[in-house]
């Protein structure tokens, strides 16, 4: 089992390593400077999901997470959740 492990772990850090190099030269950028802004996207996504979590868990009031993340993420969160609700509605009782 641990083999295995191992063996998907290396194919995951070769793909990642080689889609780093492939970004690099395709932008004309070093390394680090991809690597920087991966984490940089990383943690803005990283950041709206947890306020707009907040915000839908009632946490966080509406202003709040508009002030945080902007108007347009929580429009597009109230929305999705406005359809995933009528779906769970739909699934349920057939309406």
């Amino acid at each position: 089992m641990a083999k295995i492990d191992r063996e998907i772990i290396q194919k995951a850090e070769y793909k990642f390593l080689e889609k780093i190099e492939e970004l690099a030269k395709s932008r004309k950028e070093k390394v680090t400077a991809i690597i920087a802004k991966a984490v940089e996207i990383g943690l803005d996504r990283l950041w709206q999901e947890t306020i707009l979590n907040q915000y839908l868990k009632s946490q966080i009031k509406r202003e709040e997470a508009i002030r945080l993340v902007g108007s347009d993420a929580v429009k597009l969160a109230e929305k999705q959740r406005e359809i995933i609700m009528e779906d769970v509605k739909w699934g349920l009782y057939g309406k």
